[in-house]
């Protein structure tokens, strides 16, 4: 059973490694039993296709933080004690990967339906998130207008910046990567700020 865990988990990060790299559609699976060093017949025991292995891997990049989340959006803190920890967590994991947003994009084209699947199954649920706006006074209850756009936008103030990283760090930041974390680990409190900022600027009625 160890080594079957062992076998699985090689194939999951040669997988993992292609797909960051060359995308699903740019790599086999002949391509990525050769990286594993296993036969294919082997690969197709675990994974008989590569939309099942693309699953997992996405999987493996959703379980790196949603469940986190999830648990602390759970939890009994408020809506403003959940925004720096949100932001916390999905800025430190992004630091991790930084191919996660690319990967996660590259999902969102090819099977819309799988992601928002994945995310409801590992207990994310925005409902949780409006009615702590309502309790904590940041939103009126019969605002969702306001409170999914609020959503959005925090998501978007920790996302973006690593999706369009490339970019970034090149125009940005003359190629310094080092001062693109340095600047991306900062936003762990910018944000909660400008979050906190527009709070103070909607309140409840």
């Amino acid at each position: 059973m160890v080594l079957q865990t062992e076998t699985e988990e090689k194939i999951i990060a040669s997988a993992e490694k292609l797909f960051y790299q060359r995308g699903k559609a740019g790599c086999s699976m002949q391509d990525i039993a050769n990286d594993a060093g296993i036969n294919r017949t082997l690969l197709n025991y675990y994974f008989r296709s590569k939309d099942q292995l693309f699953e997992a891997v996405f999987r493996k990049a959703m379980g790196s933080f949603v469940p986190s989340l999830a648990s602390i959006l759970h939890s009994d803190i408020t809506f403003q004690e959940y925004v720096p920890a949100m932001v916390e967590t999905v800025i430190d994991t992004l630091i991790e990967n930084p191919q996660i947003p690319t990967f996660v994009l590259q999902e969102l084209s090819s099977n819309p339906a799988r992601m928002p699947q994945i995310i409801r199954e590992m207990g994310i649920n925005p409902a949780i998130a409006k009615k702590k706006m309502a309790a904590d006074g940041v939103l009126p209850a019969d605002q969702n207008y306001d409170s999914i756009q609020l959503i959005i936008n925090i998501l978007s103030l920790c996302i973006f910046p690593f999706a369009a990283r490339p970019v970034i760090i090149d125009i940005l930041f003359d190629g310094d990567n080092d001062a693109y974390i340095a600047a991306m680990k900062e936003r762990k409190k910018l944000v909660p700020g400008m979050v906190k900022q527009f709070m103070m600027q909607n309140p409840s009625k």
